[in-house]
């Protein structure tokens, strides 16, 4: 095949959905007609099983630090965990009445 051909190819399938119904038929078209068969499932051999095994358990491992420290956020957020004791209260003010007998405006 030719460049002129694949830059066809190319521009029907971009702008298939700007063509039209026609230009998505073709392009479904093609890609049956250009089979790349069917994807292959490889077996898993026991190495590369024992290293997903350890990949997975470290991001088990990665998942529940992130737990407790979102928890330990959260409680830190809520008030929940004290950061510094609280201050004491202060005593009561002591509050004096006017003497009632007297004018208040003298």
């Amino acid at each position: 095949m030719g460049p002129e051909i694949w830059v066809t190819l190319a521009a029907t399938f971009i702008a298939g959905g700007a063509i039209g119904s026609a230009g998505t038929l073709l392009a479904q078209f093609l890609l049956k007609r250009i089979d790349m068969g069917p994807p292959t499932r490889g077996q898993v051999d026991a190495e590369e099983r024992r290293a997903l095994t350890r990949e997975v358990a470290e991001l088990h491992r990665h998942l529940r630090n992130m737990d407790a420290r979102l928890d330990f956020t959260e409680q830190l957020l809520d008030g929940g965990i004290p950061l510094v004791p609280p201050p004491t209260r202060l005593p009561a003010p002591d509050v004096r009445l006017p003497e009632e007998d007297g004018d208040p405006l003298q």
